[in-house]
């Protein structure tokens, strides 16, 4: 086993921090020193393949991206945390232990990771990876520690955004590590044009993600309500369950006979136009005295920016079915205009609560209504459209 004295240093380092942050009551310390310990496991456990052949060495690589993610979506929740609770500890002289500890951690994690420069192989490619991965730990610690001993006016959403930002880029560096080892141990790019690849050619497998993406989407805006303690936003979360339904009962039809598609095809418009009507009425609310709630610079801003993703990922699936014919696929792109046009209130009314001062009910109850109607209207087509459809004859 090399490097041996990094190890225990490193480890030793962040039990400390671990330790200083139970005595000072700070669970984002402690949390980022389990992440940390995490990390330092995995670079162990790849630090044992070193000497080992190739194909021992793929094998070990294999599930690291997965084991990655665990302390890297860690560090993403540190960052969440801070943004509701960045209160100093009960000893500041404990902080400021902590701030000098993760700047002695960073250092012997970056020393470590200059070290694997000149190592080519498997192993040193997915150590240099996790090492960067490591970093996000200790660095965002560092600094989250540094505000919170500063008490600066913005401290808390600048560390929140400091562990998010952080966190995410392990993430990606976890996402990373898994598509490589999927594809072969390929380079990135070769990688993620592999990929790009498998999306053309196979539409259906890519249409049952973007399903998962559905969930996603209900659960990011069910958080996203209980932050801002807004039913207007739980409302949105609603109709995206009900399309994310649309999108399973489509996604079906690719595997029943004619008779069944058309049933099919005519429940999707359905779904859509009773979720749309539903939007439509809680809409109605807001001209009779209902308000959408006044939400943060900061909070908005990451309502506009979810909401942007997912009008993208809309559009690209729209796009990517525009030439079929079939049933399914009209099925599909009447879910992704559906789940489009809500996009759009969605982002107005975020976009409204900070940029201009007063009460936004009648626009945003305006745009749900003008919107959420032209929702229905899409449903409405599918419905008609359905009994346009000619089943075969039975000879």
């Amino acid at each position: 086993m090399r490097n041996k004295l990094y190890f225990w240093i490193a480890t030793a380092l962040a039990l400390a921090i671990f330790v200083a942050g139970y005595v000072n009551r700070s669970s984002p310390a402690m949390i980022s020193a389990l992440c940390t310990m995490v990390f330092l496991w995995i670079q162990y456990r790849l630090e044992s393949g070193f000497e080992k052949s190739e194909a021992e060495q793929r094998k070990l690589c294999k599930p690291i991206g997965y084991f990655l993610l665990i302390p890297s979506v860690g560090v993403v929740v540190v960052g969440i945390q801070i943004y509701f609770n960045l209160n100093a500890g009960i000893l500041p002289i404990i902080d400021f232990v902590m701030t000098i500890l993760s700047v002695v951690l960073s250092v012997c994690l970056v020393i470590y990771r200059a070290g694997l420069k000149w190592y080519k192989n498997l192993v040193g490619r997915f150590l240099r990876m996790t090492s960067i991965a490591a970093l996000a730990a200790s660095m965002s610690l560092m600094i989250v520690l540094v505000l919170r001993i500063l008490q600066t006016e913005d401290a808390a959403m600048l560390g929140s955004m400091t562990g998010v930002i952080f966190g995410g880029a392990a993430v990606l560096v976890s996402a990373n590590m898994i598509l490589v080892s999927v594809y072969g141990y390929r380079s990135t790019g070769k990688s993620i044009r592999i990929l790009c690849n498998m999306i053309i050619s196979k539409k259906l497998v890519f249409t049952r993600i973007s399903i998962m993406f559905d969930v996603f989407w209900v659960v990011g805006k069910s958080i996203l309500s209980i932050i801002s303690a807004s039913f207007f936003m739980f409302a949105n979360a609603l109709y995206s369950s009900g399309i994310g339904i649309a999108r399973f009962v489509a996604l079906k039809m690719h595997t029943q006979t004619k008779e069944k598609q058309i049933v099919s095809y005519r429940l999707v418009g359905m779904i859509i136009s009773v979720a749309s009507l539903c939007y439509v009425i809680y809409s109605v609310r807001l001209f009779f005295g209902g308000k959408t709630a006044v939400y943060s610079m900061y909070v908005a801003f990451l309502i506009a920016l979810y909401t942007f993703v997912e009008f993208g990922i809309n559009i690209r699936e729209a796009f990517r079915l525009r030439k079929s014919k079939e049933l399914a696929a009209k099925a599909l792109r009447a879910v992704s205009l559906a789940s489009t046009l809500i996009c759009f209130v969605l982002t107005q009314t975020a976009i409204m609560s900070f940029a201009a001062e007063g009460d936004h009910s009648f626009t945003n109850g305006l745009s749900g209504i003008v919107f959420g109607g032209l929702a229905a209207l899409t449903g409405l087509f599918i419905i008609i459209d359905s009994y346009k459809q000619k089943t075969p004859s039975v000879q």
